[in-house]
């Protein structure tokens, strides 16, 4: 629909051809995910167009993953995309933000087969803290609280791993805004156990933050592409 749009819609009026496509998803998908909650002045509206009109998480490649991961799950419409794609997996949706996190929870009632954690993405069990809670709703980051008790609980790939009981993470989804330059430092070994690999890498905003990724991942083992923000790899003996 949004091809159609830009194609028959004059430039001048393209935005507000857009906007009403926006509106037709939001009340399409409130139909059904409900509630559905777009926060105004925030950058829900960016990640929902993401998710539900650019798509940017649907790879379409006739798979029935048993465990997703969702890590910096925001307020949940990643999580919920996958629950409607893939009714019969078990999700478990990360986020360690507050505000975004009270949301997420109001979305996924009723929904059984999410599961939230409040949380943050690391390599090792510890304490972490927001160094930007004033910026924008998609963009928070985090850093060890080190030497503090206090703070947003650290978990790894691997204690996840575990205590969801699966061998394998059938897609594991990385939007942890530079956090992954701490998650590919140490204690990798869970990546033999990933199938699919959906991350945003942000370098633009901590330099060179993508070099433990990289540095973790053998090439000839993965299919590698670019869509949206995102970078795909898929695991070459897990798909036919």
């Amino acid at each position: 629909m949004r091809k159609e749009i830009k194609r028959i819609v004059p430039k001048k009026f393209l935005s507000i051809g857009l906007n009403i496509l926006h509106n037709i998803y939001y009340l399409y998908y409130s139909q059904i995910f409900s509630p559905l909650i777009v926060r105004k002045n925030t950058s829900d509206k960016n990640v929902f167009r993401q998710i539900f009109i650019t798509r940017d998480y649907n790879l379409n490649l006739g798979i029935k993953p048993k465990l997703i991961i969702d890590a910096g799950a925001n307020v949940g419409y990643s999580s919920l995309w996958f629950s409607k794609k893939y009714p019969h997996s078990k999700i478990i949706a990360i986020e360690p933000e507050n505000s975004n996190y009270e949301i997420l929870k109001k979305h996924i009632i009723g929904i059984k087969n999410i599961i939230p954690l409040k949380a943050g993405l690391w390599y090792k069990r510890t304490r972490l803290r927001i160094i930007n809670e004033f910026d924008e709703k998609w963009a928070f980051q985090t850093k060890e609280n080190i030497g503090k008790k206090e703070g947003i609980k650290a978990v790894t790939i691997g204690e996840i791993l575990k205590e969801s009981k699966f061998k394998k993470i059938d897609i594991l989804k990385i939007d942890i805004e530079g956090a992954e330059k701490e998650l590919f430092s140490k204690n990798t070994d869970w990546i033999e156990k990933v199938n699919i690999i959906i991350i945003e890498l942000h370098d633009w905003l901590i330099p060179n933050s993508s070099s433990s990724f990289y540095s973790v991942i053998k090439k000839k083992d993965w299919n590698i592409k670019k869509k949206g923000e995102n970078l795909v790899l898929i695991r070459r003996n897990f798909l036919p």
